[in-house]
């Protein structure tokens, strides 16, 4: 299958593919990525805590989890005709994505760098612009699972049906489960339901809730289903492997969802 999903295997290989598929993309994960050295070497130097972790806590998780967004969309944009890759839907998912990520991390890091929080403020310009995430937020959710749909739509006539469905549905599921629960921990003004809301003793490196319900967790599966269905495929799995992966992934996002939702922590 590996010839047949043009895959190099060799590292230099493959970011050298991503950076033919999509340039912008893959450029933009190396940034998140230098971005992220300069978080954790700030957190290392920097005595500042913010809900019992460091201030550079969440501009360093977010950038980490922009490097594999950034370069999974890269990497789906092969998947894609070349005049779907071209298409004013595709440029508009392309440069949506871009502009909406570049403004959430911008801000999550300058109100890191004052000591001040990016999610949930009550300062009036924090107030403001947390709402503006929200924005942003939907928007990259919504961006994902539109491109998810255009590669099910749309695909090169070389790519293996079992490739197409794992690239197109992760990416719709990514954007659909990552989008409920991102949108439930907005209405709910915090991913903690039960126990403390304080981040320090959480599970390393994402804080996540000993003592309580957390609905990060789920996010977290629910967007990375974007990545876990690709897996599946390139393990060997088949049209129904996938989708039975898909619906798989999908029952344990919703049992994590409705878990944190009773306030049941991930262990005791």
């Amino acid at each position: 299958m590996s010839a047949a999903l043009h895959a190099p295997t060799a590292p230099g290989a493959i970011f050298a593919e991503l950076h033919r598929r999509q340039p912008i993309l893959a450029s933009l994960g190396w940034a998140m990525l230098a971005l992220l050295l300069l978080c954790l070497a700030a957190a290392a130097i920097d005595p500042r805590q913010f809900n019992g972790v460091s201030v550079w806590a969440k501009p360093a998780k977010f950038a980490a989890s922009f490097i594999p967004w950034f370069w999974t969309l890269a990497w789906a944009w092969g998947v894609l005709a070349p005049a779907a890759a071209r298409s004013v839907p595709a440029q508009s998912i392309l440069w949506g994505t871009v502009a909406a990520a570049l403004f959430e991390q911008a801000w999550i890091t300058w109100r890191a760098a004052f000591g001040l929080p990016s999610h949930f403020a009550e300062d009036p310009l924090g107030g403001v612009m947390y709402g503006l995430m929200g924005l942003g937020a939907v928007t990259l959710v919504a961006l994902a699972a539109l491109l998810g749909l255009l590669v099910l739509l749309r695909p090169r006539a070389d790519q293996p049906r079992p490739w197409v469905l794992a690239v197109g549905l992760g990416l719709l599921l990514g954007g659909v489960l990552g989008g409920i629960s991102g949108a439930t921990i907005s209405v709910l003004g915090s991913p903690h339901l039960g126990g403390t809301a304080s981040n320090a003793g959480g599970f390393a490196p994402f804080f996540w809730s000993r003592d309580g319900g957390d609905l990060r967790i789920a996010h977290f599966l629910g967007v990375h289903a974007m990545q876990a269905l690709p897996i599946l495929a390139l393990l060997g799995a088949g049209s129904r492997g996938v989708l039975l992966g898909a619906a798989g992934w999908t029952v344990l996002t919703a049992a994590a969802f409705a878990l944190a939702l009773r306030g049941v922590p991930l262990s005791p």
